[in-house]
């Protein structure tokens, strides 16, 4: 993984600039605006230049000399429409340039952060840079050149007080994005279960307990130890207890963590892009990624975690559609399609979240391909049985400009888990409202408390760089959560 650039502000005019590139947002179809307008102009552009087809649309750059300048070059990004600038538009701005010129500036200078003199703009554009300048490159054996280290922010006097902390809070939040992405990019034969809990082991300041598949069996896991059956790799769960000093509440995240996804018997149909399966542990990713900060962010908030980690494979001693399993806690479920799995592992992990009476329990995972199908594969879809929180959930997600819409647990599906011979089916009857059955399957394990149920199937992975998000595991969720858990961002 890139070494993550250093960070730096200055309310200096940016004559004084001395970095290899300088990098200047222009709004579509205009030099018009703040910050904008007096960087062309203090570069001597009084107009875009319009042979390079350049409009000032989201995300273009264009890379220009600067002779006679401090800096080596200066590089136009697009920030769109005026009457559309947001916090999100300038995090995707920043993050596009910066990989645009990460292979070739050691040094950046820019004045994105001038767009608008809130303290959120700064923030944004700072965790934009850490993420633009992430790339999963660590088995090539001859990576692209990544030479930037140093990006500074040409700030307004106003926003130099708060700017050490909003930077040390992007860098943290990118940070650990960018570990969620490592995880789920990770080829599968070098990630299972077992090094999952390894990579767990490391994190400061948290309580780390890893239970193996015979405790998992003496501990009433059913779910875990039916899907792990087919495997050749034993499941584990990874409790993590994160405990500050007087906290003000205390809540428990739940992440699915299926290793490698084959779809075990009920085989995956069609198998052409299995090979992204080996990001259906994003869920257990983000939840590690989340606790990775916890301390340094001084949250004060205790935080449980279960991460349930299984490889579903179609071995000889796999489970069978049919077969009727035993969860934590006694409920009887009937597995009528064994590429529902991932609601199994959860529902181990919901009941020990929910034994401990949190004020709130979340969970993470890649559940159903439904939910893409409904919204799309840039918005995760959050399920809630407490509208408080579900606000609470919703405004960090918009915060963290990480798309996020609230989907329907309708009681008048609930019937169709109901099995002949179980308490419940894994599935439910119908092809419908496959996302919602979903949620619904895992509503009935958290013993009526506060529950909210994130579905990240469509943004936890990207074919192609996408803004400041990369290709690959993208590591989505992981700054709404800790929106949601640090105070300082209510």
């Amino acid at each position: 993984m890139p070494t993550l650039p250093s960070l730096h502000v200055t309310t200096d005019a940016i004559d004084h600039l001395d970095v290899d590139a300088l990098l200047v947002p222009v709004f579509r179809g205009a030099i018009e605006g703040p910050g904008a307008e007096a960087a062309l102009r203090a570069i001597g552009l009084s107009d875009v230049p319009r042979d390079h087809d350049f409009r000032g649309k989201l995300g273009e750059v264009l890379h220009l000399a600067a002779p006679g300048r401090s800096w080596g070059r200066v590089t136009l990004v697009g920030l769109g429409r005026l009457d559309a600038l947001s916090d999100e538009q300038v995090r995707r701005a920043m993050g596009t340039a910066v990989r645009a010129v990460a292979g070739s500036a050691r040094t950046v200078g820019t004045t994105l952060a001038l767009l608008n003199p809130a303290a959120s703009t700064l923030r944004a554009a700072a965790e934009g840079a850490l993420l633009g300048a992430y790339r999963y490159d660590a088995l090539l054996g001859s990576p692209p050149p990544h030479v930037l280290r140093d990006v500074t922010f040409v700030i307004a006097s106003s926003t130099a007080a708060a700017a050490d902390d909003l930077l040390h809070r992007a860098r943290v939040h990118a940070n650990a994005q960018r570990l969620a992405a490592e995880l789920t990019s990770t080829p599968p034969n070098l990630l299972g279960p077992v090094e999952v809990a390894a990579r767990a082991q490391d994190l400061r300041d948290v309580e780390v307990e890893v239970w193996d598949e015979q405790r998992l069996a003496a501990e009433g896991c059913g779910g875990l130890l039916a899907v792990a059956r087919g495997s050749a790799r034993p499941p584990r769960l990874v409790r993590l207890r994160y405990t500050p000093a007087d906290p003000v509440a205390r809540v428990a995240l739940v992440g699915k963590g299926i290793t490698f996804d084959t779809g075990g018997i009920s085989l995956k149909r069609p198998s052409t892009a299995m090979e992204h399966m080996k990001g259906d542990m994003a869920g257990a990713a983000v939840v590690l990624a989340v606790f990775s900060a916890l301390s340094e962010l001084r949250i004060p908030v205790e935080v449980h975690g279960e991460i349930c980690l299984a490889e579903n494979m179609p071995g000889a001693d796999a489970q069978r559609p049919s077969d009727v399993i035993t969860i934590r806690g006694g409920t009887t479920v009937e597995v009528m399609n064994t590429d529902a799995e991932g609601r199994l592992v959860l529902a181990d992990g919901l009941v020990l979240a929910a034994e401990s009476s949190p004020d709130a329990i979340v969970d993470v995972a890649t559940l159903t391909g439904a939910v893409a199908r409904a919204i799309g594969e840039r918005a995760m879809g959050i399920f809630a049985n407490d509208d408080d929180l579900l606000r609470r959930i919703l405004s960090a997600a918009a915060d963290a400009g990480e798309s996020m819409w609230h989907l329907p647990l309708w009681d008048d599906l609930r019937d169709n888990l109901d099995s002949d011979v179980a308490d419940l089916e894994n599935l439910g009857r119908g092809d419908e409202a496959g996302a919602t059955m979903g949620g619904l399957f895992l509503r009935e394990f958290v013993d009526g408390l506060p529950w909210a149920h994130l579905d990240i199937a469509g943004p936890f992975w990207q074919e192609d760089d996408r803004f400041h998000l990369p290709r690959h595991g993208t590591g989505v969720g992981v700054r709404t959560l800790l929106r949601w858990l640090d105070p300082r961002d209510d």
